[in-house]
């Protein structure tokens, strides 16, 4: 019997309405698409750029503003402006507060685990001692960037050219963002590996394989042998057990180890259980590249105060310091620091020393529970309201990042590093 027109109406609307699993590139194709087309829907008329004095209430600025950066607004693009090879373990949380380092540890004790207020303060006075203290790393990352009328203008042929370009200048800025996130969060596990990790272990070329599968292993089983609660409760919780199971295991090594890793049964070991080794490993050129401060050093010189705000400390001034503790996690630190008077290759190592395995440590491997790595985003209006530069004849835009990273004391960590 033929379906009559309300039934079809209505499977057509349902097939419409059905939510498409996209990937982060065809999201943001799809934002750019949706955003035209409400533009053209609501105009209707030709596009223009602007007069040759002004284009402020152009169509162009009109679309891009108010339009098209809303749309894109979203989690999306932050997925697509690669940088962040941590990015999957970021909660999305619609309110992130700030935690001070006294109490971050109420975010790490896991919620089955019932305290009383004696061994709550233990945790608040001995947890700060083992957290990572990132230097200018607090809840919101600051960035702006400006589209230019003039080259709007001047420079687009098509619509395409001129989203584009809008697309991009916004991408650029959130892969900036991307790669610190990143620095930081491998920096973080670095320092927690390197000095607070209380099962360490040595291995060999030869036997690295098979040590890092007993590492496997071991943290498979239910055992306080693997973690920092009592580090981190000054003793009052020293047989706190933990056990990881395989899907939560992951590995932090070099490049080169991990080629090995890839090529040995242990992958086939991740297979037999129904999972992809290469989702389990992240792997860097380097393990180092992050420094901690042991001298307070005030930083003076315009050029060394503006790399630095341009490496993300945007409100860095001359005259601010580098506090004892703090750690730089900033992308080649060391030779923007170099532009400062006095601060050379051989003198660097007077107020800094680098987070990274011994040299010649070729070996050094980090295996933990992922859980371990507590990073929290929000990413939803990131782009505040633009305004409007007269004298450079721009849009300035201000995008508000806000993100949480700690390390957990309280989940499995093996260290394997070089005898």
């Amino acid at each position: 019997m033929a379906r009559t027109k309300k039934e079809s109406d209505i499977d057509l609307q349902t097939a419409l309405n059905a939510t498409v699993e996209l990937d982060p590139t065809m999201q943001v194709a799809s934002a750019v698409s949706k955003a035209i087309t409400g533009f053209n829907v609501e105009n209707g008329k030709q596009w223009t750029f602007g007069t040759n004095w002004d284009a402020s209430g152009s169509d162009f600025e009109t679309f891009t503003n108010k339009y098209l950066f809303p749309k894109l607004n979203e989690t999306a693009i932050v997925n697509v402006a690669l940088g962040n090879r941590f990015d999957w373990l970021a909660v999305e949380t619609d309110f992130i507060g700030q935690y001070s380092e006294e109490y971050v540890i109420l975010d790490t004790v896991p919620t089955e685990l019932a305290l009383d207020k004696s061994t709550t303060l233990m945790l608040e006075r001995n947890y700060p001692k083992i957290a990572t203290k990132l230097y200018g790393s607090g809840i919101v990352r600051k960035m702006k960037f400006t589209l230019n009328d003039n080259i709007a203008r001047q420079q687009f042929a098509t619509i395409g050219d001129a989203v584009s370009y809008a697309v991009n200048v916004y991408k650029k800025q959130i892969s900036m963002i991307n790669v610190v996130e990143e620095f930081e969060l491998k920096s973080m596990i670095m320092d927690y590996a390197l000095n607070q990790v209380a099962d360490k272990r040595t291995t060999t070329a030869d036997a690295f394989i098979d040590d890092l599968y007993t590492a496997i292993l071991n943290l498979q089983n239910n055992s306080f042998k693997h973690n920092e609660a009592s580090t981190a409760s000054g003793g009052t919780l020293s047989t706190f057990t933990t056990q990881s199971q395989l899907k939560d295991l992951l590995i932090v090594t070099t490049d080169r180890q991990k080629v090995k890793i890839l090529n040995s049964f242990i992958a086939q070991s991740f297979n037999t259980a129904g999972l992809d080794l290469t989702d389990h490993i992240v792997s860097f050129q380097e393990l180092g590249g992050a420094y901690k401060v042991h001298t307070r050093l005030p930083v003076n010189g315009v050029e060394v105060v503006k790399a630095l705000q341009n490496a993300g400390l945007y409100d860095f001034k001359e005259g601010d310091a580098f506090e004892v503790g703090d750690v730089i996690a900033i992308p080649n630190f060391k030779e923007i620091m170099k532009k400062q008077s006095g601060v050379t290759d051989t003198t660097f190592s007077q107020w800094f020393t680098e987070i990274a395995p011994e040299t010649g440590d070729d070996l050094f491997t980090v295996i933990l529970d992922a859980r371990a790595i507590r990073y929290k985003r929000y990413t939803k209006n990131m782009l505040k309201q633009p305004f409007y530069n007269g004298e450079f004849d721009e849009v300035t835009y201000w995008i508000h990042y806000y993100s949480m990273k700690s390390i957990s004391p309280f989940y499995n960590k093996v260290v394997l590093k070089k005898a």
